[in-house]
């Protein structure tokens, strides 16, 4: 098997539907094999029903409670591909993927391809053509098989945000590249469902210092820590006063959470790599 589409879907009925034809459509034509496999999160739309009965050959797991992130791990056990083409339920490959699969067959060293991202709030737009990269944006990227049989799947303690670089961080750490391959586009449609600003500043603050706390050094940690969450605290002026008790809420969780956050440092040039890459563990002033 030539590669594995992996796709998470909650509560999205028509994007999936979506984005299941748009990648039967950009694998018509391929002399490899690829296979379609959809974790359904506990959705309650029928989405699960509808892609069933649409889609024959599609794979459908069907997940029992909505693990966020972590519901991939379900698609990596049961994919059979060389590569894993990770997708979001509104989000699909536009052109470019034999290029992407033709560079991973020459470059052994490189576990994850970060794709280029078109729409969103999260795009590719200043990011350089085939450099290293610290992470890579979870609508669209493809994960070498080797690297997944070494390092694993998604960190389950996540649940959303900012788990893509908990990954990148695993994958540097093992040896292995990321690299931005600009020909490769992916379209993310960037459905309005199931997304509110607030879930994902609690997320993502909780997890940045997470990630911090778990793989670094302790004699760093307090410094980025620090530095994470006031580069965060930065977001007030565009989101206003409504936001503060979101910091709150995400400093709250994140004191929570640490306490069962077993603690496992990377090397420290993985360190140096990260916090010198890493937007919110960029010295404070630098960035005001």
């Amino acid at each position: 098997m030539r590669a594995s589409f992996v796709i998470v879907n909650y509560n999205r009925k028509d994007e999936i539907l979506t984005t299941i034809s748009k990648s039967k459509e950009i694998t018509r034509n391929a002399a490899a094999d690829f296979e379609i496999i959809i974790v359904d999160n506990a959705s309650s739309d029928g989405s699960s029903a509808a892609i069933k009965a649409r889609y024959e050959d599609v794979i459908v797991i069907d997940n029992e409670v909505n693990s966020g992130a972590a519901a991939w791990n379900l698609a990596f056990e049961r994919a059979r591909g060389e590569y894993f083409i990770i997708l979001d339920d509104d989000s699909h490959v536009e052109s470019g993927l034999q290029e992407a699969l033709e560079y991973l067959d020459r470059n052994k060293e490189v576990g994850v391809l970060a794709l280029n991202i078109k729409g969103g709030a999260y795009q590719t737009t200043d990011w350089k053509d085939l450099a290293d990269t610290i992470g890579f944006i979870g609508c669209g990227a493809i994960v070498r098989r080797q690297l997944y049989e070494k390092i694993g799947g998604y960190a389950d303690w996540m649940f959303l945000y900012t788990n893509e670089y908990e990954y990148g961080i695993r994958c540097l750490d093992a040896g292995f590249k990321i690299k931005y391959f600009k020909n490769t586009q992916v379209i993310h449609r960037t459905s309005s469902l199931n997304r509110t600003t607030r879930r994902l500043k609690v997320f993502s603050v909780r997890n940045e210092m997470a990630i911090v706390y778990k793989f670094f050094d302790k004699d760093k940690r307090n410094l980025l820590l620090f530095r994470v969450y006031f580069n965060n605290l930065k977001g007030i002026y565009s989101l206003g006063l409504r936001s503060v008790p979101w910091y709150y809420a995400a400093l709250r969780e994140f004191l929570q959470l640490k306490k069962t956050l077993p603690h496992t440092p990377v090397k420290k040039e993985i360190q140096e790599i990260y916090s010198k890459n890493y937007w919110s563990t960029k010295p404070f002033l630098k960035i005001l």
